[in-house]
């Protein structure tokens, strides 16, 4: 077996201890989406002053490539994460809108 497939060989098979990082990361990958419920909140009360629906449109499109990064990678706090920022922002944009073409 070359060495290079050899370390792979071992990486792959090693079992990897789960670290204080390890979790605290789990952890951030949930407290983090919540710093965008008060624009949420805000938004479904019906202050979109100065809300960009581009803006939001941009930041549904990096969370769903990053989403498709984690998925693919098998990372499982950014995974938490993407996926839970795609509901705010998308929550941001659906209020954005109802609220646009009900004015």
């Amino acid at each position: 077996m070359s060495r290079q497939n050899h370390l792979l060989h071992f990486h792959i098979s090693k079992k990897r201890k789960i670290t204080w990082l390890d979790k605290t990361a789990v952890a951030a990958a949930f407290i983090y989406p919540l710093s965008g419920l008060p624009q949420v909140v805000g938004v479904m009360k019906g202050n979109v002053e100065g809300v960009s629906i581009s803006s939001w449109i941009g930041f549904i499109a990096f969370s769903a490539f990053f989403m498709v990064y984690a998925l693919v990678h098998k990372i499982k706090p950014m995974i938490i994460t993407n996926a839970l920022w795609l509901i705010v922002d998308g929550l941001v944009l659906v209020g954005v809108l109802m609220h646009k073409i009900i004015t």
